[in-house]
C-alpha cells in the first residue's frame, strides 16, 4: 500500500523521535545508579526499540 505525502512525513517523524527517545533513555541508564530505576529505563529502551522496528517496516 502507497502512503500517502502526509503518512511518509509522519512516519519519519515518528522515527526520528522513538530514534531520539531512544538515546535519551541510553544516556539515563548510564547515569542511574539505582537498580531498580535501571530497569525500569531498560524497559522503556526495549520499547523504543519495538516501536522503532514496527515503525521501519512500513518504510520502502
Amino acid at each position: 500500500m502507497q502512503l500517502t505525502q502526509t503518512e511518509a512525513w509522519y512516519l519519519g517523524e515518528s522515527i526520528k523521535g522513538e530514534t531520539l527517545m531512544s538515546q535519551k533513555l541510553t544516556t539515563y541508564r548510564e547515569m542511574a545508579q539505582d537498580p531498580k530505576l535501571r530497569e525500569l529505563i531498560e524497559n522503556l529502551e526495549r520499547s523504543c526499540e519495538r516501536h522503532l522496528s514496527l515503525l521501519s517496516t512500513h518504510v520502502k
